[in-house]
């Protein structure tokens, strides 16, 4: 919602101090109405597909659960830590580096402990 005030003039005269201290300015001022929220614009995305050998590896995207292997995910434009898990196996941990609009394919051997 935008606010604009003007100041009054009767013949070259301001009127009132309030008018008198705008002098015939006009001032807006952009004010976000209780309640809305401004939203920024939705990061870039890409699809990430993860599969692995053995299957059902847990996927972990920077620290967080995200589903089981084989899974796509769409994560952020950007750096991100991804570790796959299963028991019996080492973690598997890359830094995988996301490209907005580039789709990308991770295949994981897990080896054993």
């Amino acid at each position: 919602m935008t606010i604009c005030q003007s100041g009054f003039h009767r013949h070259g005269v301001a009127v009132g101090l309030t008018v008198l201290m705008i002098l015939a300015t006009t001032a807006c001022v952009s004010v976000k109405e209780s309640g809305s929220k401004v939203s920024a614009p939705p990061a870039p995305t890409s699809s990430v597909a993860f599969r692995s050998v053995p299957e059902d590896a847990e996927v972990f995207v920077d620290g967080q659960f995200r589903g089981t292997t084989p899974v796509a995910l769409h994560l952020a434009a950007g750096s991100h830590k991804v570790e796959l898990r299963l028991d019996g196996f080492q973690i598997w941990e890359r830094e995988l580096t996301v490209v907005a609009g580039n789709d990308t394919r991770v295949a994981a051997t897990l080896q054993p402990e």
